[in-house]
Formats: structure tokens, C-alpha cells, sequence
């Protein structure tokens, strides 16, 4: 063999090594790529899950302390309370409009009928507050926003289950 044989074979030889190099580096890249990209879903994915987790919860919160509230409201309008009605009525509506928000950004992700049904839901609430304030114990009866209140509930159930 001559020597400029063994030189270009050398050279073919550092370029293959350098190509292959070359290729598997690329592969490399291309599949941590891939991981990074499903590390980013995954997360992306927990966040949705734990954020609509917190607003159901918050959901909940609001809307039984509301019915507290409510009774307050109308315990205090059958006793005659007028000094301390007000403040009940207030704290009442602002239990509703905590409540309000909380399915208002629920509603956000999901379809029209929920965003009317939760739209709906916090008007009645917002009713029932003023009705108790009038009529009492006989304004507040909240069996018909119960209903309603557990289709909401459902519905954070059937949406927070991890796939």
C-alpha cells in the first residue's frame, strides 16, 4: 500500500468517525427534545389539574358559607335584629360575590351551559340574600339552589380526575 492509500483511507476513516459523531450527537438532541417537550405537558397538565382542584375547593367553601350566611341574615331579620342586619346582609352578599367569582373563573374552561348554570346559581344566591333580609326564615329557603349547587359540584368532580 502506498502511503497516499493509507492517508486517504485515514481521512475517510476521520470523516465517517466525524459524520457518525455528527448524527448520534443529533439524535441525542432531537430525543431530549422529545423528553423536555413531555416534561413540559406533564407539568403544564399537573398545574391545570391542581388549579382547577383549588377553585372547586374554594367553590365549595364559598357556597356553604353563603347558605350560613343566608340563615344569618334571616335568623336576624325574625328577631327583629335591625342593628346588626345590616352587617349580616353585607357580609352575605359578600360571601355571593366571592362565590360568584370563583364559578365564574370555573365556567372560564368549560362550555356556555355550565357558565349559564354557575351564572345562574350565584344570581339566586344574590336573591335569596335580599330575600331573607324581607321576608325572614320563609325567604330562605335554599332547597332550590341546592340542586343546582351539586351539578356544579359534579361537575368539579368529573373534571378534576387525573386521566
Amino acid at each position: 500500500m502506498s502511503e497516499d492509500t493509507v492517508s486517504r483511507r485515514s481521512l475517510l476513516n476521520a470523516t465517517t468517525i466525524s459524520l457518525f459523531v455528527a448524527a448520534l450527537s443529533l439524535c441525542t438532541a432531537m430525543y431530549q427534545g422529545y423528553l423536555n417537550t413531555r416534561a413540559v405537558n406533564v407539568f403544564s397538565q399537573d398545574v391545570m389539574y391542581r388549579e382547577t382542584m383549588r377553585a372547586c375547593h374554594e367553590a365549595v367553601h364559598f357556597f356553604m358559607e353563603a347558605r350560613l350566611r343566608i340563615n344569618r341574615v334571616a335568623a336576624a331579620r325574625d328577631a327583629g335584629d335591625k342593628e346588626r342586619i345590616e352587617d349580616f346582609v353585607f357580609e352575605a352578599n359578600r360571601t355571593v360575590a366571592r362565590f360568584a367569582a370563583v364559578a365564574t373563573y370555573l365556567a372560564n374552561f368549560n362550555e356556555e351551559s355550565r357558565r349559564e348554570r354557575y351564572t345562574d346559581l350565584a344570581r339566586k344566591l344574590e336573591a335569596l340574600v335580599k330575600s331573607a333580609q324581607e321576608k325572614g326564615k320563609a325567604g330562605a329557603d335554599l332547597s332550590h339552589v341546592d340542586e343546582k349547587f351539586y351539578r356544579l359540584n359534579r361537575d368539579c368532580v368529573s373534571s378534576v380526575r387525573k386521566p
